[in-house]
C-alpha cells in the first residue's frame, strides 16, 4: 500500500511524500492518489483567480528511491555493510582508476552518506516515540531504557566515524587523482553536520525527561556536538556555526553538501504535455465546424442574390463574424470536456539516459460541489463547524490527481548493491498565494476577568481542509487533513480522519 507522510517544510510550504512500493512478480503496477483541496470563498481561490498554471507554478516534484534502511549498528558490520562497499571501491580505484571504478567509489560513499543519515534520525526517532509511550513524571522512572538507547548512540556514532575517518589516508595518495579525495573530504564534512543536527534533537528529547541520570546524557550529547565542531575547525571546514553572525555561509554549505549526497538517489524525470495531438485534432474539428457554417451561409446567399451585391456583402462579413466566433466557442468547449477527461501532463521517470523506470501523470481542476464522491462528502463532514462553512459561507474544491505506473522488473535491475523497495514521490505546494485575502492574524478582542475587561490581541486563523484518497494492491485509503493557516503561513496542521480498506 501506498506509504504517505505530511508535514510542513517552512512557513509558506507544505510536503507531501508518497511511497510506492514494488513488490511481487509484476511486471508493472499502477497507483492513483486523488487530493482534494477545500477553500472557504472568502480565500478568493477560484478557477479566474488561481488557474491550472498557478498551480503548478506553486508546486515542486522530486522523485527518488527510498534510503536502504541499515540500523546504526550495522554501518560497518561486514564487507556487505555499508562501510564495507566504500572499502570495496577504493580497492577498485588502488587497482586501476578509470571512469567507471571512479564513478562506483563516488556512488558508493554518496550511499554511505544517505544511509547514515538515515540511521542516525531513525534511532533519535525511536528514542522521542519512547517518549510519547512513557509517563515521563511517573516518580518511579528511572530511565534505564532511554539510557541504554543513547549509550548505543553514542557507542554507535564514534564507531562509524572513526570506521570511516580511517579511510582518509588511503584516498588522501599522491597516485589519486585530487577530486577522490575532495570528495570523501565533503563526505566526511557532511557527516559531522548529520551528527550535530541529529545530536541537538536528542538532546532536546531527553530534557523533556526526569531520571536521575537525564543531565549527565544530556552532558555527553553535547560533548559529542562539541567534539565535532572542533573537528571542523581543525580540518578547516568552513561549516561552522557562530552565535555572532547571520551564519549564511553555514547554511548555504549544509544545504549544498545535503544535496550533493542526496542526488545519488532521486531519478530523472522528463516532462511532457498529454493530449497534444488529440487536442489539435480538436481544434481543427471546430475550425472546420465553423468553415462549414460560413461557406453554407455564403452559399444559399449567393444562390439568393445577385453575385455583386449589397445584400450579399452583408452576408458574407456576417457569416465571417460567426465563423470566429463558432470556432472559439467550440474549441473553448471541446477543450474543457478533453481536459477534464485527460490529464495535464505526464513526467516518464528515468534512473538514466536508457533505463525507462515508469511515469507519472497529473492533472489539475476546479470540482463543483455537487459532483463530489460521496465518500469524499462524507468525510469532509466529519466536524462540527462544517455546516457553517459549506451552506452559509462555501466552498470551492480543487482536486489534483496522480498516477504512477512503476515497472518492477526494471526497478529490480539497478542498485544490486542495496535493496530498493520503493519510489519515493515528494511534491512541495506553496501556499503563498492563498494568503492575499487574509486579515491580519493579530485581532484585538475583549476579554473579562476579576478586575474588570480588558483588549487582548487574538490570533486570526483559515481553515484549508485536504482530503487525500489514494489506492493500489487492491486497497483503497483515505485521509483528511485540516491546515491551519494565517496571514503569515501556515501555523499547523491537524489530521482529521483516516479510513483504509
Amino acid at each position: 500500500m501506498i506509504e504517505e507522510t505530511i508535514q510542513i517544510h517552512d512557513k509558506n510550504q507544505f510536503e507531501i511524500k508518497l511511497g510506492y512500493p514494488f513488490t511481487g512478480e509484476e511486471e508493472a503496477k499502477v497507483y492513483d492518489v486523488e487530493t482534494y483541496l477545500f477553500f472557504p470563498n472568502n480565500l478568493g481561490i477560484n478557477r479566474y483567480t488561481y488557474t491550472r498554471e498557478d498551480f503548478y507554478n506553486s508546486i515542486q516534484v522530486y522523485v527518488r528511491l527510498q534510503t536502504p534502511v541499515v540500523l546504526l549498528r550495522n554501518m560497518i558490520k561486514g564487507k556487505e555493510s555499508p562501510l564495507g562497499k566504500l572499502e570495496a571501491a577504493i580497492e577498485r580505484l588502488f587497482a586501476g582508476e578509470n571512469k567507471k571504478s571512479f564513478a562506483n567509489y563516488e556512488y558508493q560513499l554518496k550511499m554511505f552518506c544517505c544511509i547514515f543519515k538515515s540511521a542516525v534520525r531513525d534511532h533519535v526517532e525511536f528514542i522521542a516515540d519512547k517518549e510519547q509511550g512513557t509517563n515521563i513524571k511517573d516518580p518511579n522512572f528511572k530511565g534505564h531504557d532511554i539510557k541504554d538507547l543513547v549509550d548505543k548512540y553514542l557507542t554507535d556514532i564514534n564507531a562509524v566515524v572513526d570506521a570511516f575517518r580511517a579511510l582518509r589516508t588511503r584516498v588522501n595518495m599522491p597516485a589519486r587523482g585530487r577530486e577522490v579525495f575532495s570528495i570523501f573530504l565533503f563526505g566526511d564534512e557532511y557527516l559531522s553536520l548529520l551528527i550535530e543536527y541529529y545530536t541537538y534533537d536528542l538532546i532536546q528529547v531527553i530534557n523533556r525527561f526526569d531520571f536521575p541520570e537525564q543531565e549527565a546524557l544530556s552532558s555527553r550529547l553535547l560533548t559529542l556536538i562539541r567534539t565535532e565542531l572542533d573537528y571542523r575547525r581543525t580540518n578547516n571546514y568552513p561549516s561552522i556555526p557562530s552565535i555572532d553572525s547571520t551564519n549564511e555561509e553555514f547554511l548555504f554549505r549544509s544545504s549544498v553538501l545535503k544535496k550533493f549526497m542526496g542526488n545519488v538517489l532521486f531519478l530523472k524525470t522528463k516532462f511532457k504535455h498529454e493530449g497534444e495531438l488529440l487536442e489539435q485534432l480538436t481544434f481543427a474539428l471546430a475550425a472546420g465546424i465553423a468553415m462549414m457554417f460560413a461557406t453554407t451561409a455564403v452559399f444559399f446567399a449567393q444562390a439568393a442574390y445577385a453575385t455583386v451585391s449589397t445584400p450579399l456583402f452583408l452576408v458574407v462579413v456576417i457569416s465571417y463574424m460567426f465563423k470566429d466566433r463558432i470556432k472559439e466557442f467550440i474549441r473553448t468547449y471541446l477543450g474543457i470536456k478533453l481536459r477534464n477527461r485527460l490529464f495535464d501532463h505526464r513526467r516518464k521517470i528515468y534512473f538514466n539516459a536508457k533505463e525507462n523506470l515508469g511515469w507519472c501523470r497529473e492533472s489539475f481542476t476546479f470540482l463543483k460541489n455537487e459532483k463530489l464522491p460521496g465518500t469524499i462528502v462524507k468525510l469532509r463532514g466529519k466536524d462540527h463547524i462544517t455546516e457553517i462553512e459549506n451552506d452559509w459561507v462555501g466552498e470551492k474544491v480543487i482536486l489534483y490527481r496522480k498516477q504512477v505506473k512503476i515497472l518492477n522488473r526494471q526497478f529490480k535491475s539497478i542498485h544490486h548493491d542495496y535493496p530498493v523497495n520503493s519510489v519515493v514521490d515528494i511534491m512541495r505546494l506553496n501556499v503563498s498565494r492563498f494568503l492575499t485575502r487574509m486579515d491580519n492574524y493579530k485581532t484585538p478582542i475583549y476579554v473579562c476577568d476579576n478586575k474588570g475587561c480588558k483588549k487582548i490581541l487574538g490570533n486570526r486563523v483559515y481553515h484549508v481542509n485536504m482530503i487525500m484518497k489514494y489506492s493500489g494492491n487492491d486497497r483503497t485509503g483515505y485521509r483528511r487533513f485540516r491546515l491551519i493557516l494565517n496571514q503569515n503561513g501556515i501555523k499547523r496542521i491537524e489530521e482529521v480522519a483516516i479510513d483504509t480498506n
